[in-house]
């Protein structure tokens, strides 16, 4: 009778421990859900190395998000945590510290470009730096050239127009020093650019491009706001 005991209180604990092993369901907004009308799933957090490992997914059973908490009941992040498409390629990779966004934060396009980076201090933006793609549809219409724009403080520093290579044939524009740089196909520096406080050619040299492929078209030579020669390609 004691042998028997002993295995029903095992099989007791053991019944207990499954039912203590909560999932949640969330709906398309992450709002709680049934089961029945889940789209997204978590199952109850597990211990490991004295933080608590959060695994979401998808309804299909494909991992959504992975990243380890603080805290078992709350979001309470620190660390590296990924998000990923059903197709199982990753769309975002951040760094948390004590459950605030701290260090890079990065996005990507379906292909896995870099589509934003961003560096974060204490859950607040200080630079990010955009990437749009030759063939990318802006406002309808798809880019013809390559393009990275950098923001510090929410302000537009820097832009570069480039055709694959961010440092080969490229244009570079620095907005708060009103400069432009153009960059030829070997890389090399080709002619600068200084504009007045309204956004006109002043004195340097401004190169026009054409596109697909990127090429030099024409080039022109300023001084004090006028035009002093072009030379067409």
């Amino acid at each position: 009778m004691k042998r028997n005991s002993i295995l029903l209180v095992l099989l007791f604990a053991f019944a207990s421990t499954l039912a203590q092993e909560k999932t949640q369901y969330f709906d398309a907004d992450w709002k709680p859900a049934t089961k029945e009308n889940m789209v997204y799933y978590r199952p109850e957090p597990k211990a490991v190395n004295g933080k608590y490992l959060f695994k979401d997914y998808y309804k299909s059973g494909k991992l959504q998000f992975e990243g380890s908490s603080l805290s078992k009941t709350e979001d309470k992040f620190d660390g590296e945590v990924k998000y990923y498409k059903e197709n199982g390629k990753v769309s975002g990779i951040s760094m948390f510290r004590n459950g605030i966004l701290n260090g890079s934060v990065k996005t990507y396009f379906e292909d896995e470009r870099l589509r934003q980076e961003a560096i974060y201090k204490e859950g607040t933006e200080e630079s990010a730096i955009l990437y749009t793609y030759k063939g990318t549809l802006i406002e309808g219409n798809a880019s013809q050239y390559d393009l990275i724009t950098v923001f510090e403080n929410d302000q537009r520093v820097k832009q570069i127009i480039y055709d694959r290579d961010p440092k080969g044939i490229r244009q570079e524009m620095y907005f708060n020093d009103l400069k432009a740089k153009y960059y030829g196909l070997d890389g090399k520096l080709l002619g600068e650019m200084v504009f007045d406080l309204y956004g006109n050619p002043n004195n340097g040299t401004m190169i026009d491009f054409d596109f697909n492929p990127m090429k030099v078209s024409a080039t022109h030579f300023f001084v004090d706001g006028k035009e002093q020669e072009v030379k067409q390609l």
